[in-house]
């Protein structure tokens, strides 16, 4: 067999093994991935204050998660808590956004009639019909469907609730096992790729999504939204997504706020799309491209095969898989 179809087989094969991997295998061992990152990230910070204070490094690693976990608990837990009110606001707000929503409609379908040559209100009361019939079915079919995934949320959210304290035990288990050196030295080029690519990848997006959203929620302000962080941080989640992006959301609202001819809304919130659009154009190759050495076409296309393979997750675990297969077919790997 010629060298040229052996690599394209060891790729095949590689690519298998990478599909099964994060399909089966990842799902049973989360907890012990995040550990294992979240440990490695907190050891230089218990080296240094074993070696400054001469505390047992034990210890020095039980404080510093700790520490590290509160911080991150606390700051969550008070964006969550802003969110939670702002959303209490929004649904307060909801019979006039609806209302406002509903005046927009009347008028473009009365455009509509106008266009096509019909009975005034008659495309107003198609739609109407068809609303109705949407409101009997979510009422008959769809309400029913989620009153009884509720057990089944009750059961993921104790999942979830045992994978974290899984996680904790795991992180301190780590962290006190200093002897965490790779049996197969050969390994060591693939890992050093790998930890690189995905560290890059991961620091990148989190860096762009804080990004978008701050610059989001600062122009919310500016317009006085009353749930501007809600909604700044919807936008920079929705960003990341390459099909969506902060457009999906800015753009159609720029759009009702011209049409209400409030024209300094609309200019501000087109503002804010072309500005969180240049971020990401700017921003992400730098911070990605040198380090994972993967043009941003070919991790667009990684995260759009990603995503129809394996969900939201595909977000991450694309350009990952593409970062193994490509550190595999540069990297002479002998076990």
């Amino acid at each position: 067999m010629s060298k040229k179809w052996k690599n394209v087989l060891i790729i095949l094969g590689t690519a298998g093994v990478v599909y099964v991997s994060f399909y089966f295998l990842l799902p049973l061992v989360v907890p012990f991935v995040f550990a294992f990152v979240f440990a490695k990230l907190t050891q230089p910070v218990v080296q240094k204050l074993h070696k400054s204070c001469h505390i047992n490094e034990k210890i020095c690693s039980l404080l510093i998660i700790l520490l590290f976990l509160g911080a991150i608990g606390s700051f969550l837990f008070y964006i969550g808590y802003i969110c939670i009110g702002q959303l209490t606001e929004i649904l307060k707000s909801a019979p006039a956004h609806i209302g406002t929503c509903a005046r927009l409609c009347e008028r473009a379908c009365g455009g509509v009639d106008n266009l096509l040559g019909l009975r005034s209100g008659e495309t107003y009361l198609w739609m109407e019909n068809s609303l109705s019939d949407m409101d009997g079915r979510i009422s008959q079919v769809y309400l029913p469907k989620l009153t009884g995934c509720i057990p089944k949320m009750l059961v993921t959210l104790g999942e979830w609730g045992a994978g974290f304290i899984v996680f904790i035990m795991a992180t301190l288990l780590i962290s006190f096992d200093r002897d965490s050196s790779l049996k197969y030295r050969s390994l060591m080029p693939y890992i050093k790729r790998l930890k690189t690519a995905g560290f890059a990848y991961l620091k990148a997006q989190g860096i762009i999504i804080f990004l978008v959203a701050a610059v989001s929620a600062a122009g919310l302000f500016i317009i006085r939204i009353p749930y501007a962080i809600l909604l700044g941080i919807t936008i920079g989640i929705v960003d990341a997504f390459p099909i969506f992006g902060s457009g999906s959301i800015l753009i159609p609202w720029a759009v009702i706020e011209l049409v209400q001819k409030d024209f300094f809304q609309g200019a501000v919130l087109i503002t804010l799309y072309v500005i969180t659009l240049l971020l990401r154009e700017i921003m992400e190759p730098r911070l990605m491209g040198k380090e994972m050495g993967l043009k941003p076409l070919y991790v667009l296309i990684a995260v759009y095969v990603g995503i129809k393979l394996f969900g939201l997750g595909g977000i991450i675990l694309g350009p990952i898989g593409l970062t193994i297969l490509k550190t595999v077919a540069e990297t002479k790997i002998r076990v």
